[in-house]
């Protein structure tokens, strides 16, 4: 099931009013890392805290909803509704 949505690498959608393009599939969780496309950046910190370069801003979104026992808004924004139920139970079992 994850294959469908590693398939799905550099789509472009809207998350939280930002066009972003989804540039990683986090195996553990599931979970989808979506970069903004727009001009903001934003600071990094290292390991040790301090900051030193300006990156693009991104989102890391759980394909498991935190409030209901469905897919995330944005698992199912990009996922084809044929598969929904089928991802959904995929996850549950995991």
């Amino acid at each position: 099931m994850l294959n469908h949505l590693h398939q799905l690498i550099g789509i472009e959608i809207t998350v939280n009013g930002s066009q972003c393009q989804l540039i990683e599939v986090l195996e553990d969780g599931p979970a989808l890392v979506f970069m903004c496309l727009d001009h903001s950046k934003t600071i990094q910190s290292d390991q040790h805290g301090g900051a030193h370069r300006r990156v693009q801003k991104t989102y890391t979104i759980p394909c498991l909803s935190e409030i209901h026992n469905d897919l995330h808004p944005v698992t199912k924004e990009i996922l084809p509704i044929e598969i929904h139920a089928e991802f959904l139970e995929f996850l549950i079992q995991a």
